[in-house]
């Protein structure tokens, strides 16, 4: 609909737009953005690496909840409820519901599942965060300086071997989850269902609305 303003003269034209944003792609992004920040061990490290792997695990929920409602759709329909009780509860639940859907069997013992779990306990570690105390003995020689916060476990958790893991292990689940969902049913309107991990941010499609 166009509408002229009275006193500029200016048209106004009015568009009807719709789209969708990739939630879980954005979220990807930042991941690897914040990781891939050159090491230089300094708190300044361990700040990207942190937020980075937080942001790899937010990525891999939110894949989940993107094919979740294709894979079953009526669980996805009642989230709240259906993964809110056991054997299903919360994104542990979400992926055990799709690999049973689709008939895969993941190896919980082994990566990368045990890198998704290591996620989860940073995440929950983080989220409820509260005061650590902590005590240890080290010995070294005359001349060296002892580590005063090597028992802080936020360092252990989030050194560059374990953000490094964490990039990698939850790109290669979410490939495999991508790949099995397609072939177990048969469908290819998954969007953009070649790289799960290559999507844009978002597309949407505009016009102009129809004049009354």
């Amino acid at each position: 609909m166009k509408v002229y303003c009275r006193d500029s003269r200016r048209m106004v034209v009015t568009h009807q737009i719709a789209g969708q944003g990739f939630t879980h792609q954005l979220l990807w992004n930042s991941a690897k953005t914040l990781l891939s920040q050159p090491g230089s061990q300094t708190p300044k490290d361990g700040y990207f690496r942190m937020a980075g792997m937080l942001m790899a695990y937010f990525a891999f929920e939110a894949y989940l909840n993107l094919v979740g409602p294709r894979v079953d759709p009526g669980a996805w329909k009642n989230e709240r409820d259906f993964f809110n009780t056991d054997p299903y509860r919360g994104t542990d639940g979400k992926l055990k519901r799709i690999s049973e859907k689709i008939g895969v069997t993941l190896a919980k013992g082994e990566r990368p599942y045990q890198t998704i779990r290591k996620l989860k306990r940073l995440r929950d570690f983080l989220a409820h965060g509260r005061l650590e105390s902590y005590a240890y003995e080290i010995e070294l020689s005359g001349d060296k300086t002892p580590d005063m916060f090597g028992g802080l476990t936020i360092y252990k958790w989030t050194s560059a071997s374990e953000a490094e893991l964490a990039l990698n292990d939850t790109q290669e689940l979410i490939q495999f989850l991508h790949t099995n969902i397609i072939k177990a049913l048969h469908i290819d309107d998954l969007p953009f269902p070649g790289n799960p991990l290559k999507f844009p941010l978002a597309f949407a499609e505009g016009e102009e609305k129809p004049s009354r």
